[in-house]
């Protein structure tokens, strides 16, 4: 396996759901066996777009329906999968509202039919009445499904904040 040199390319995944919020961005690091994918490049710019303009979790997840998976899961940091229809309910009911993102670092791996996004993060979210501050860290899986890029799957976890 090689790997691509770091490229000027800025993608806030996360991206703030409150329009006071401050945006940190980070240069994406690229590695993996092939360059960077144009039409990766651009789903991971559409996933963005999506969480940056739409602010109801119905309407923002009905809208990733399109560039998601049929058979997309989430693993969350309570250790259970999930499908859209099940995580879309439960941040509805549970009053979930990302209030402001810092991508700290990401790296896009690249392969033929696969790409794999790291990334960790500091998030303020509101949950269940709750407004905190979390560190964590994603990893989301795309994959080629009938000449299409698709996200397959996300996972969470948490971390401790950086000393």
């Amino acid at each position: 396996m090689h790997y691509f040199p770091t490229l000027p390319f800025t993608l806030a995944l996360l991206l703030s759901l409150s329009s006071a919020a401050q945006i940190t961005e980070v240069a994406m690091t690229f590695a993996g066996t092939h360059p960077p994918d144009s039409a990766v490049l651009a789903l991971l710019r559409t996933e963005s777009e999506i969480m940056e303009k739409h602010r109801v979790v119905a309407v923002r997840d009905s809208l990733r329906k399109e560039i998601l998976s049929p058979g997309w899961f989430y693993h969350g940091v309570d250790g259970m999968p999930i499908d859209l229809k099940g995580l879309t309910a439960r941040q509805t009911r549970n009053g979930f509202k990302l209030i402001d993102a810092e991508v700290m670092r990401e790296i896009l791996y690249q392969y033929e039919n696969t790409a794999i996004l790291v990334l960790h993060e500091r998030m303020t979210v509101e949950d269940k009445g709750e407004r905190k501050e979390v560190y964590g860290s994603l990893i989301m899986v795309l994959g080629k499904e009938n000449g299409r890029w698709k996200i397959q799957a996300e996972a969470i976890g948490s971390e401790p904040p950086p000393r």
